[in-house]
């Protein structure tokens, strides 16, 4: 891994918080990978070609995700992986991992902040417990959004702290919202779909609970909750 001069008390879900002071718990963590999958699905499937940056916590959790990531990495710009170095990572083409402390405020928090012309959304989440509990027994609190500003000064931030260029998208006006519409309802019906299979009664509450506040592109941010 190269040599990152990570902020320690830098932070993702502290700047998103600051807009949404009603946070809430979310207690499922399997919602947690639905809302990291229905993000890379943008890219993975519908084809949006963004820059992702995502934090994993530990690198060991990204393992679990290679095959998925390596597929991901051949369709977008690039991708940024973020995680505490417990293990040895595979290298893989078109992918940059930036290894944290433990102390770090990034090591707390899973996130994933996706960005291009014509579709951005990120999901920041600070983790109640530890990364080493059982996965049952984990708890967030987090917010998932499609708002361009804040995403937009997300992927600022995080452009920065990896040492690359910003994106400069849309400098004289904001992405089509017809196209960015036409990426969340196709990740809603997803969400739908997943709903009407998912026999965890816990987590189709909280994915319901998502729909029912409603997805809506560029209109403000969304908060999960169970």
């Amino acid at each position: 891994m190269s040599e990152f001069n990570i902020d320690p008390s830098f932070s993702v879900y502290e700047l998103v918080s600051r807009t949404k002071r009603d946070a809430s718990v979310i207690q499922h963590r399997r919602a947690m990978s639905v809302i990291s999958h229905a993000i890379e699905d943008a890219t993975l499937v519908d084809g949006a070609r963004t820059t992702v940056y995502s934090g994993f916590q530990i690198m060991s959790k990204f393992l679990r995700q290679v095959k998925r990531y390596t597929e991901m990495a051949r369709k977008s710009e690039h991708v940024y992986v973020f995680g505490v170095p417990d293990v040895k990572v595979p290298h893989i083409p078109n992918i940059t991992y930036i290894p944290l402390q433990p102390h770090d405020r990034l090591a707390k928090e899973w996130f994933i902040v996706s960005f291009g012309p014509t579709y951005y959304s990120a999901l920041a989440t600070e983790e109640l417990t530890s990364v080493y509990d059982p996965d049952h027994l984990r708890q967030f609190k987090g917010i998932w959004s499609f708002d361009y500003n804040l995403v937009n000064i997300l992927q600022d931030w995080l452009a920065d702290t990896v040492g690359t260029r910003r994106l400069t998208y849309n400098d004289t006006s904001q992405p089509d919202p017809r196209q960015e519409a036409n990426y969340i309802n196709q990740a809603i019906d997803r969400l739908k779909r997943r709903i009407a299979r998912e026999q965890d009664e816990v987590l189709r509450q909280e994915l319901t609970y998502l729909i029912v506040r409603g997805l809506k592109p560029v209109t403000g941010y969304l908060s999960a909750a169970s």
